[in-house]
Parts: structure tokens; sequence; C-alpha cells
């Protein structure tokens, strides 16, 4: 009966996270179609804005409902997994690297052999201009690797999402579905969350063949791609900072490599790791992870690695 009854609570509080958290989203998302004046732009910037927020916002409602006291898989001492820390905070950003050198291998016209910085402060909200002439590349990609890897600050901010999907949404879903089955539905969720966003052009050149509609199929993949090592990497180390880490790592340096294009514009193919070119090193990757992932992995498991 005990069983039971903890089962049908985490249902619930499943049900009611996904609730509040898509629900936010598509609400935000009807009103800015609605309204599409000034004040429906404003309506995106809070969308925007508010997304990495959202997530944690519905853990605190929903465990505060539901009277959820499971403890908090969190803590800031990643030194004492030094391997681990040094694959979330290198790894990422090695692979997108080479996704966006094997993109301008393929199109060597899109590169533009200057990288045009002043777009990274308009994505901040700055107007500015800037553009710095790559005497070498390799050598650009090696700095911008080292500080998308100690980018602490956006580190953190990701926090917000990754305390909800992975921190708190993943072991229920584990339980529910299976590890394997759990990852990728937790992915795929992940995704639909985004759609919103995508529609309006966030991430993607609302100039690409078939956008927006393109654009939310390629974001979708891109979820499923790095929910898989999200994943895989808070079941390994059930602290919810190394996936944190990763987000930051992947939001720092994934807005580098269009910059270094022709065009400026997020492509369906690349050079962004949002393109299939651009994040051909992290479908890599996912794919190994998601290999090793053992289907007898239970949700104690996950819970025991938080100590």
């Amino acid at each position: 009966m005990m069983k039971k009854l903890e089962k049908q609570n985490t249902t619930k509080q499943r049900i009611l996270y996904l609730s509040l958290v898509l629900g936010t989203c598509y609400l935000l998302f009807g009103a800015a179609l609605l309204i599409k004046n000034d004040i429906g732009h404003s309506v995106y910037g809070i969308l925007q804005k508010g997304f990495t927020a959202f997530p944690v916002l519905a853990v605190l409602i929903t465990r505060k409902i539901t009277k959820d006291k499971s403890p908090w898989r969190f803590s800031l001492k990643v030194w004492k997994r030094p391997g681990l820390w040094l694959f979330c905070a290198f790894v990422p950003g090695i692979l997108i690297a080479l996704g966006a050198g094997l993109y301008f291998m393929i199109f060597p016209e899109a590169f533009s052999g200057s990288f045009h910085y002043g777009g990274l402060f308009t994505l901040a909200g700055a107007e500015a201009e800037g553009v710095m002439q790559l005497d070498s590349p390799v050598q650009f990609w090696i700095v911008t690797i080292a500080i998308s890897a100690v980018f602490i600050p956006i580190q953190l901010l990701e926090l917000g999402e990754e305390i909800g999907w992975r921190e708190y949404l993943l072991p229920k879903q584990i339980e529910r579905y299976g590890l394997r089955r759990a990852v990728l539905v937790n992915g795929l969720l992940w995704g639909i969350a985004h759609m919103p966003l995508i529609y309006f052009g966030f991430n993607y050149s609302l100039d690409n063949p078939g956008a927006p509609w393109s654009n939310m199929v390629m974001m979708l993949l891109v979820c499923m791609t790095l929910g898989i090592i999200l994943s895989y990497v808070m079941v390994i180390s059930g602290n919810v900072m190394y996936p944190a880490i990763v987000h930051g790592v992947v939001n720092v340096i994934g807005e580098v490599a269009v910059y270094l294009s022709v065009t400026e514009k997020s492509g369906l193919l690349g050079p962004n790791p949002t393109g299939l070119i651009g994040m051909s090193g992290l479908i890599l990757c996912a794919a190994v992870m998601f290999c090793k992932i053992s289907t007898g992995f239970s949700l104690q498991n996950l819970k025991s690695m938080v100590n």
C-alpha cells in the first residue's frame, strides 16, 4: 500500500511540474501570438528571459503543493571529482569546436576569417560592434574553449533549467519509465518546452528553409542529444552542478561559431551546435553515452549518489 501511495505521489509531482513549466511557456507563447505589437514582443521577452527560471520555480511550487521532502541533489563541491569536472568543462567545448571546424571544411566559402564579436553583445541585449581578425583559428578556439570552461556565472545560471529537468524530473521519470526511456522522454519534453522560443527565431535564422518548423524539428534533435549527455552526467554524479557546467559551456561557446561565418546566421547544418553538422561531435558523444546506460539502473542508485 505504501509503495502504491508513493508511486501515485510521484506521478502527481511529475505531472504538476510539467504542467507548470509547459503551461507557462505555452501561455506566454499564445499571448505573444495574439498580441502582435510591441506588447507582444515584451511577452516574448518575458518568455526568453524567464525560460531558465521557470523550471526551478516549478520545482519549488511542486515541492510545496505535494509536500515533497526528497533531498536536493546539488553540491558546489565539483572538485571532489576532478575527472568528471574536466570532462564537463572541456569536452563539450572541444566537440562544438570540432563540429564548427567540420562545417567550415565542408563549406569553406562560409568562413569569414574574422570574429564578429559584437553579435555576442547583441544577444546579451547591448548594442556593440567589433571585429577581430583571426591569424590562428586553432589558437582562437583553444582560448574560447578555456573561457567557456571557467565561465562560472553562466554555469550557475543554467542551474535553473537543470534543477528542474535533470535534478527533479529525471529521477521521477526513471522510476516511471526505466532509465533509457526516461532519458529520451526527458530530452523530448525539454525540447517541447523550447518550441515557443524557436518559433520566434531564437537560436536559428528565420530565413532557413521551412522555418520556423524546420528550426523547431532541429531543436528537438538538439535537446534530445544534449538531454542524453546531461542526463548521463546527472546519473553518474548524483549532483546537478555537473550537468549545469555542461549546459553553461554549451551556451557560452555555442554562439561563437556563427559569428565566424559570412552570413552570421544560424542554419540547419551549422556552424553552431544547433545545426546538424555543428552538433555532430555531440551526437557521437550522446550515442556512446546512451549505449553505456544500463537498463537495470534504478532510482535508488541515483539517490545513493548524492552523498
